[in-house]
């Protein structure tokens, strides 16, 4: 009993002893002979495709009234839409909601009795229309003729992101090296081979929603109606797309 008591006692003085010489260990150990760094890298592209987002919202005095109106006006979007030459394919449902008004939508504006009966139901719906970024103010100016009152969010984006992607990964692993060169210049050792690379990337703020509208367009009427804007449309310009890359990386040092 007591030879197996010394064995182990003996054991946790070699752990001790093993954790104490590992914590003076420093980059001349072999374990730990290499250089870790983060480096990024990013690339930018013109958008090839946007994504526009329209819908409606309107108000009616009970559910069937105002589905009825809302139908109108949906059928109506989508007519002019398809008409203005939009693949129906590349026309997206979203969401179509038909719900009792929120109270707090009926006490935000002061209204007279008569304009709170007529708002007790609401109607909305939306949908993302997929478009040459060229044609996208085309279609915001197409579906807000015919109804679609609150509309505005465009996102520009690159059909096929894996080019960009690599670029940036790329360009990420040569800032990496590069900070890893100069690290090891000033410690006057060499820089040897690759040990390991791990990355984190997704699309910028270029990449993200932008809102034409400031939050976009509500009529606030209490019946379905088009917004007349003219023949003009806004002036929309496509944003560029910037992929950013992130790199965490690990070199030996020779």
């Amino acid at each position: 009993m007591r030879s197996t008591a010394r064995s182990i006692v003996f054991l946790l003085g070699l752990a001790v002893l093993g954790s104490a010489l590992w914590a003076q260990c420093n980059q001349s150990c072999p374990e730990r002979r290499n250089i870790s760094v983060n480096g990024n890298g990013v690339a930018t592209a013109d958008a090839d495709l946007a994504i526009v987002r329209v819908g409606y919202k309107l108000y009616g005095p009970d559910a069937k009234s105002a589905y009825a109106t809302a139908s109108e006006t949906s059928n109506a979007i989508m007519q002019a839409l398809t008409t203005s030459g939009v693949q129906r394919t590349a026309i997206e449902s979203t969401s179509q909601v038909l719900q009792h008004t929120q109270p707090y939508e009926l006490q935000q504006y002061p209204i007279s009795s008569g304009e709170r009966a007529g708002r007790q139901f609401t109607v909305s719906q939306s949908w993302i229309i997929r478009v040459k970024p060229d044609d996208a103010g085309k279609a915001l100016n197409t579906a807000v003729n015919a109804g679609a009152n609150e509309s505005g969010w465009i996102e520009w984006i690159v059909e096929n992101p894996s080019a960009l992607q690599a670029q940036a990964s790329a360009k990420a692993l040569s800032n990496a090296r590069m900070i890893a060169e100069q690290m090891a210049q000033r410690s006057d050792v060499h820089l040897g081979y690759l040990v390991s690379v791990s990355e984190n990337q997704g699309p910028s703020v270029f990449n993200e929603a932008i809102n034409g509208f400031g939050g976009g367009m509500g009529m606030g009427s209490t019946v379905a109606g088009t917004i007349q804007v003219g023949n003009q449309q806004l002036a929309i310009n496509s944003r560029r797309v910037e992929f950013k890359v992130y790199v965490y990386a690990v070199f030996s040092i020779e």
